[in-house]
């Protein structure tokens, strides 16, 4: 019988152990900012590299908390020279020497490295936030060739001791007569539009910043129109015409206050060419006023499809300067471009 209880027990054992390790390997690292056990997860600490399920509940209930809370993922991105943000673990073994300080201080506190972690030096240790351009074959019909257009490249800011990441880039792609907004309660079914521009919280994570914040927009070609086919949410089906060669659009900010108030302030109306970018829109005054969060909305937007010219043959609306609303039938499309503490900037 006692050998009986013994192999019913190690049976048990035998099995709960396969049970954790089929657990362990289904991890999902993709968000390993959240997920114990995965490189990244709440590494600002001095216990061995964990912390509390709590605090990395604290940390992905709200993104606002992700970027202005010390040891929450994204703060070392917008906080790079932060004392908690060059480091490595001072508790653990003594074995952790070189690798604990290039992995900054996680592998060091699990598997030693008091030394390690005194030695280690790490900034910027997690990904950048950004949502990738879109991919699409865009190109209206341009008679006389798409316009080249001029985008200042973006440049490390000075002063600065650790490699800063690239811009964070989002693109809309909006119906004529219609506006951005990610409150719009049609913002979801945005078709070629980047995810980070469809809600108001996700629109905030892109913005998100501790000081440095600026942003500019590149006018993309006028996705093609005509029968059959669909590029922006709500696109009606009509002949199609040449491109616009420039848009004219007026920005807004939208920002929230710790108490949960909201305010909008206009930033100004733009003339931006295809191709081509509009001159660096500096926000970093919002960044203290609206800590619970900043997102951009885009509206009155226009296009130089505005009569046809003699040329219109061979250049389409190349040499029209004046605008009007963009036909349903159309589609307008600009990309957003941002600055923000550990990343790149421009002009």
């Amino acid at each position: 019988m006692k050998y009986l209880s013994f192999i019913v027990t190690s049976s048990l054992f035998f099995l709960v152990s396969c049970q954790e390790k089929s657990t362990k390997k289904s991890i999902d690292c993709n968000m390993n900012f959240y997920q114990q056990g995965c490189p990244g997860y709440n590494p600002y600490t001095t216990t061995g590299g964990t912390t509390s399920g709590s605090f990395a509940s604290y940390c992905s209930s709200n993104p606002t908390y992700n970027w202005t809370t010390p040891g929450c993922p994204g703060y070392c991105q917008n906080n790079p020279s932060h004392s908690s943000c060059t480091f490595g673990t001072t508790t653990g073994g003594t074995t952790g020497g070189t690798t604990g300080g290039t992995t900054g201080g996680t592998t060091g506190g699990t598997t030693g490295g008091s030394a390690g972690g005194t030695t280690g030096t790490i900034t910027n240790p997690f990904l950048p936030v950004y949502s990738s351009a879109l991919v699409a074959n865009w190109g209206q019909q341009y008679p006389g060739g798409e316009p080249t257009g001029t985008c200042s490249s973006s440049y490390s800011p000075s002063g600065i001791t650790y490699t800063p990441y690239e811009t964070r880039k989002a693109t809309m792609s909006i119906v004529g007569g219609r506006w951005y907004n990610p409150a719009d309660a049609d913002a979801p079914q945005y078709i070629n539009t980047s995810p980070k521009l469809k809600s108001v919280t996700e629109a905030q994570s892109l913005f998100s910043t501790d000081s440095v914040l600026k942003v500019r927009f590149k006018a993309l070609p006028q996705p093609p129109s005509g029968k059959g086919i669909n590029n922006c949410y709500g696109q009606l089906q009509l002949a199609t015409i040449a491109g616009y060669t420039k848009l004219q659009y007026s920005v807004s900010l939208v920002g929230k206050k710790a108490n949960g108030s909201t305010e909008t302030v206009p930033l100004g109306t733009y003339v931006t060419g295809v191709n081509s970018c509009s001159p660096a829109i500096n926000l970093s005054t919002y960044a203290s006023t609206y800590p619970a969060g900043i997102y951009l909305i885009v509206q009155s937007v226009q296009g130089n499809q505005l009569y046809i010219p003699d040329n219109y043959q061979y250049y389409g609306f190349r040499d029209v300067n004046s605008f009007k609303v963009i036909r349903s039938a159309d589609c307008w499309a600009l990309d957003i471009e941002v600055a923000a503490d550990g990343t790149k900037s421009f002009d």
